[in-house]
């Protein structure tokens, strides 16, 4: 009797073993779903293009070009599963938009279908906006860990400061926005700024091409002004440009690059050349 039992048997065991990673992904491709279809993820680093290959330590695969953060670092998730071996991401770009009525960044697609004259040509190019992403996984059954981590090496995790990540010329406003203290001035090398009864002589611009636009900004048609803070130093350059009220769709990066290239007449004190602190307007507009 006990021999007959055995070949049952050995088929109930051979039928367990192979339903067991059936059960295994199931659980964690539910799992990686419910965690992140849906969701906006932002990148570590914001890498152009619609098709990105990852290694699981979050290294790029090949090349691509570094776009701003406004275009390039944000992603809506519409997929994400488990592939042989890979790790494969799939939904849409997000260009944000600076709304100055709440003061945040807002999706573009989000502002244009709110609009009150809505661009069905603008609405249609936004949502086609498609990206895949593909991080490699050291086995074809990694274990959650190992999922969770690759995951964390491309995309900040909730909470991460965005300060860390963003170009410099990003620092002092997401600094702002989260609050930390500002950096102390070097006592042995002041930076002055302009006030009532100060004897400042402004500085005066000898030199100020206008910023180019960005294809992002003019695929939604957005225009306005970015504020940017900056230092004119002792000879007339500029450094240290930071963005303080942004613009976004890209405009921001472009306002940097155009400023970084003006050149002033130094402001005087006393008769002497000094560093100082101003504020300068970088207007875009379509005609």
């Amino acid at each position: 009797m006990s021999s007959s039992r055995c070949p049952k048997l050995r088929v109930a065991l051979i039928a367990l073993l192979l339903y067991a990673p059936l059960s295994w992904s199931t659980n964690l491709q539910d799992q990686l779903s419910s965690d992140y279809a849906g969701k906006v993820i932002t990148f570590r680093h914001f890498y152009s293009g619609d098709h990105l290959k990852f290694h699981a330590d979050g290294t790029l695969e090949g090349d691509a070009p570094i776009g701003p953060w406004t275009v390039d670092g944000q992603l809506l998730v519409n997929e994400v599963k488990l592939q042989k071996g890979s790790l494969v991401i799939r939904g849409r770009r997000i260009i944000l938009l600076f709304d100055s009525k709440s003061k945040t960044f807002q999706d573009a697609l989000t502002l244009v279908m709110n609009s009150d004259h809505r661009d069905p040509d603008i609405e249609k190019s936004l949502r086609t906006l498609d990206v895949d992403i593909e991080i490699a996984l050291s086995t074809e059954q990694p274990e959650p860990k190992e999922v969770s981590a690759a995951m964390q090496a491309v995309f900040l995790t909730p909470g991460e400061s965005m300060a860390d990540i963003a170009p410099a010329c990003w620092r002092s406003y997401f600094e702002l926005q989260e609050h930390r203290p500002p950096k102390p001035q070097d006592p042995s090398n002041p930076v002055y700024t302009m006030s009532a009864n100060s004897g400042i002589v402004p500085p005066r611009i000898t030199y100020d091409p206008e910023p180019e636009y960005s294809d992002a900004a003019r695929k939604v048609k957005w225009q306005g002004t970015v504020l940017v803070s900056l230092i004119v130093d002792p000879t007339g350059t500029v450094r240290d440009v930071q963005i303080a009220d942004p613009l976004g769709a890209g405009l921001d990066e472009k306002s940097v690059e155009a400023v970084n290239t003006w050149k002033f007449d130094p402001a005087q004190k006393d008769g002497k050349a000094i560093p100082l602190a101003i504020k300068v307007e970088a207007t875009f507009r379509l005609y």
